[in-house]
């Protein structure tokens, strides 16, 4: 089965920079112990300071579906929705495999 990549990217207003990275953190963190999630990484701009893109792989759609119904992930979104300069973008991706 092929890994499923997602890419999100988030933007936040200025002011909320640090608050938004601690909660970007703390979802990583555990994110990264769910069952099916291979990686979860946060990825600050280095051009804007209030930009991160987040790159996940999970084992499967399936995995990653239910990531969805997490409590943390919830809970970390209300947190999250109020710093947002615009909705986040959110790109899912299949893996190309090299020989």
């Amino acid at each position: 089965m092929t890994n499923l990549i997602v890419m999100a990217k988030v933007t936040v207003r200025p002011q909320y920079t640090s608050q938004a990275s601690a909660l970007l953190i703390e979802l990583a963190c555990k994110s990264e112990q769910e069952s099916g999630c291979l990686s979860y990484k946060i990825f600050p701009s280095l051009d804007e300071g209030n930009v991160f893109t987040t790159l996940e792989v999970w084992e499967s759609s399936e995995a990653e579906m239910q990531h969805w119904n997490t409590d943390h992930l919830k809970t970390i979104i209300a947190k999250l929705n109020p710093l947002l300069a615009t909705e986040a973008r959110i790109e899912k991706y299949s893996e190309v495999k090299t020989i």
